[in-house]
């Protein structure tokens, strides 16, 4: 058994070798390490950590300041953490006023993410709040507990140790602890007599293991932006250590050095998630924010990419003001996700439209969207909430959070996100986890039951976020047109026989006709014939069928007449054998998804031309009876049939 406590970090060395002694408080420190008085070291200390710290400076960079709202939330909150009832990841565990266990896990299968994110900290920071909000004692004894419990339990680890390793120190938990939590939890408690010179003591030469931690085991991508807000708060609030300039100046350059290797000249994080994109935010800014309540310089390359940033969001956003769940992602709403940051962008009249529900400021004035490095289209008819929004995936796989879901459609009308996906779940190794990456939650294309499989052999260059994604684009008044490929391969063993190539036509202003979409596959094969399957994931209460047409809501699925052997159509609907199938996540907290309709187009040949129309009504009847369209690849008509018996013959070549 490991009887090891920390912080590992001697008082001989800590006090010796790491502090600046020419800080005011801190003088007679030398002399006192010199003759070996650690007692008197700490003292010393402990009075400077309390003469030193500027509370009115640091609050000032919080949305809730020097005192939180006393609200029963809050309450409820607090009091659960004084008898240790901790919850993780949306999971609970009681530990009833015994001893937290940092390395524990009570998930039922053994979610890793549970223990890792237990050591963010989160009701420490609740006890904060409350502190600040009542000055009860109560609260600052339970979080110098907790606090004292876990710098013994949790050991920093020793080197080599990578970014992702051990339960209690990965890089990711340190840059959080130190960049968004632990600097309120300090300027909230340091005054408290709970807070004994020890505890002071012992928690600054953590914080000093999590710079060293820091500055040499960081990582990538949003972790990297995570571990350098962690270090430059470091460098900034913990001004009594010798690396204290140095750490932040790293921190800074490396973040200034991000803001060109991870977002594309189009705003979006070259993870190209909607939520990462607000972790990356949200770091930066809580950096940016203390930078400027301490006097220090802030590059302008900062506000410019995070204000970019920001509006990616807007130009997403779908009717109902709420951001596509892209790869790793939730639907939150976007002005929620502004809002801790609307202050330094007030300027910015879409972000106000946004932030004042459209009572201040101006929406873009180009309505539909195009990312053409990022390879995304948002069409849209307007920016009201009863305006049509049809996305189209056309991005490259990104940097990390992927899903399996290239050439993917989403659509938004009547007031509805109808045609939707599994959105995201909890990291775990679970059936629902391994869904919601899939192809098959996914309203793009399978082949013979293979999905995507970019994963496999896929990586990352540096100079890959300055390519064009290679989609195509055409916007007029009266259409908006898209269209990508992908041919990466499908299956475990990337099979890249066959190729599909996907063009969507949002037809605005066709007579007689409320806006709608116009999707078309083509599948071609090297050789030999294959099963297609074209996915629609579809959330109402009931779908209907008849024959090969589908309503659901408001919404109508039209495809072409076609032989038995050639095209058929199954529907499913929260199913688990022989696979997962027409499910969707409400949010990442492991077992909280619900069934939704999927319905699943089979193809069967080689070479194949696929059109589907997908028609809101918007509550009148659907004018389209039919689609004639054929099935060869080569062709290019498309003729509607409307049910005054009229028709409408559209080619794709005036289209795009």
């Amino acid at each position: 058994m490991n009887t090891t406590t920390g912080p590992l970090l001697t008082d001989a060395k800590f006090f010796g070798e790491l502090l600046d002694s020419t800080q005011p408080g801190l003088e007679e420190i030398p002399a006192a390490a010199a003759k070996g008085d650690y007692a008197a070291c700490r003292k010393i200390f402990g009075d400077y950590v309390r003469a030193s710290l500027q509370p009115e400076t640091y609050f000032a960079t919080l949305p809730d300041g020097m005192k939180p709202e006393w609200t029963e939330e809050l309450a409820d909150g607090a009091e659960k953490a004084c008898r240790h009832y901790m919850v993780s990841c949306g999971t609970p565990s009681d530990f009833n006023g015994e001893t937290v266990d940092c390395f524990s896990n009570p998930t039922y299968n053994k979610y890793c993410e549970w223990t890792w994110q237990l050591s963010r900290h989160h009701e420490l920071q609740v006890l904060a709040k409350a502190y600040r909000a009542t000055g009860n004692e109560e609260y600052a004894a339970a979080c110098a507990e907790l606090l004292d419990s876990w710098l013994k339990q949790a050991v920093a680890p020793t080197p080599p140790c990578s970014g992702y390793d051990t339960l209690c120190w990965r890089t990711i938990e340190c840059g959080i602890r130190l960049g968004l939590v632990w600097p309120e939890i300090l300027h909230s408690f340091y005054k408290s007599p709970a807070f004994t010179d020890d505890i002071l003591t012992d928690w600054y030469k953590s914080v000093w293991e999590h710079g060293e931690r820091l500055a040499r085991d960081y990582t990538t991508a949003n972790w990297l932006i995570m571990e350098m807000n962690g270090l430059g708060h470091i460098g900034i609030l913990f001004p009594c250590f010798k690396h204290a300039e140095e750490w932040l100046h790293f921190a800074v350059e490396t973040l200034l050095k991000e803001l060109d290797l991870q977002v594309y000249a189009d705003g979006f994080q070259y993870e190209l998630s909607t939520g990462y994109q607000n972790v990356v935010i949200k770091n930066y800014i809580a950096l940016m924010r203390t930078m400027k309540a301490y006097n220090k310089p802030i590059p302008a390359k900062y506000y410019e990419v995070m204000e970019s940033l920001q509006m990616l969001w807007v130009k997403l956003m779908r009717p109902d003001r709420r951001m596509p769940a892209l790869n790793d992602a939730g639907n939150g709403l976007v002005k929620e996700s502004i809002a801790s940051y609307f202050d330094l962008f007030s300027e910015n009249e879409h972000l106000r439209w946004v932030m004042t529900d459209t009572k201040e400021g101006t929406p873009p004035e180009e309505k539909s969207m195009v990312l053409p490095w990022a390879g995304m289209a948002a069409f849209r008819t307007g920016w009201g909430e009863d305006d049509t929004w049809l996305f189209f995936d056309g991005a490259p796989f990104g940097r990390a959070h992927q899903h399996e879901d290239k050439l993917q459609v989403l659509l938004h009308a009547d007031r509805k996100f109808v045609l939707m996906e599994g959105n995201n779940y909890a990291y775990d190794t679970s059936e629902m986890r391994k869904y919601v990456l899939s192809t098959r939650t996914h309203n793009t294309v399978r082949v013979d039951g293979m999905c995507q499989n970019r994963r496999k052999t896929y990586q990352w260059h540096a100079e890959d976020i300055e390519k064009h994604s290679g989609i195509q684009t055409k916007l007029t008044d009266a259409v908006d047109a898209a269209r990508a490929v992908y041919d990466e391969g499908y299956g475990e063993e990337q099979d890249t026989n066959v190729t599909h190539e996907r063009s969507v036509y949002f037809m605005k202003k066709l007579p007689g006709c409320k806006p709608f979409g116009i999707v078309v596959d083509r599948l071609t094969a090297k050789e030999g014939e294959h099963d297609y399957e074209v996915l629609w994931h579809i959330d109402e209460e009931k779908l209907l069928a008849d024959g090969m047409q589908l309503q659901a809501g408001t919404l109508h699925l039209l495809v072409p007449d076609a032989p038995m052997e050639t095209a058929g159509l199954s529907i499913s609907r929260g199913v688990q054998f022989p696979e997962w199938q027409g499910w969707t996540a409400n949010t990442a907290i492991q077992k909280d998804f619900r069934p939704v309709y999927a319905a699943q187009y089979w193809l069967h040949g080689q070479n194949m031309r696929w059109v589907t129309v997908l028609y809101p009504d918007g509550g009148e009847a659907c004018p389209i009876a039919g689609v004639e369209a054929g099935l060869d690849v080569k062709d290019t008509k498309i003729v509607l049939q409307m049910t005054d018996g009229t028709t409408v013959e559209l080619n794709e070549t005036d289209l795009l």
